[in-house]
């Protein structure tokens, strides 16, 4: 039962991820970064850091779908998540 725990958020954080993925080549058709920071993707990465706290598989979600965009997209926005997500941990 112990290797179940850990289930739901390695779940939500692979379909953030695809969902990302898919989502940031509609975007981006592109094959280099314009901008650094997007704003989306950042709010998209604030909210997942913020949901860590209240409910981590959510939280993954919204990381994931950070992390799992396409490569050289959501670099930034998902170090400010994470970052995010560890201040409001060590604060609360």
């Amino acid at each position: 039962m112990a290797y179940f725990t850990y289930l739901p958020h390695l779940v939500m954080f692979t379909i953030g991820m695809v969902i990302g993925l898919e989502v940031s080549y509609k975007w981006h058709s592109e094959p280099f970064v314009r901008k650094r920071i997007e704003t989306i993707p950042l709010i998209v990465a604030l909210i997942g850091g913020g949901l860590m706290i209240i409910y981590a598989p959510l939280g993954l979600f919204f990381i994931g779908f950070v992390i799992g965009m396409r490569p050289g997209y959501g670099v930034y926005e998902s170090i400010i998540g994470i970052l995010f997500a560890l201040i409001l941990w060590v604060t609360l």
